[in-house]
C-alpha cells in the first residue's frame, strides 16, 4: 500500500537526491533510505565490538590453565 504525503527538503538535499536517483525516482530513494534507517534501529546485529583472531583462545587452553 502506498501513502501520498508531502516532505519538505532543503534545495541542496533535493538536488543531491535528484542527481543520484533521477527526478522520477526521488520517492523510491527516500523510501529506501528511510527503511534502512528504521530497520537499523531495531536490529541488534553488529552491536558487539569487533574481535580479532588474536583475541580468541584455543579451547584446549581452558583445560591446561586449570591443571
Amino acid at each position: 500500500m502506498v501513502k501520498k504525503t508531502t516532505v519538505l527538503l532543503r534545495d541542496d538535499v533535493y538536488q543531491a537526491l535528484k542527481e543520484k536517483a533521477g527526478a522520477k525516482n526521488v520517492s523510491n530513494l527516500i523510501n529506501k533510505i528511510v527503511i534502512e534507517y528504521l530497520m537499523k534501529r531495531e536490529s541488534m546485529f553488529g552491536t558487539m565490538k569487533k574481535t580479532d583472531l588474536s583475541d580468541l583462545r584455543d579451547h584446549r587452553e581452558r583445560f591446561t590453565a586449570n591443571t
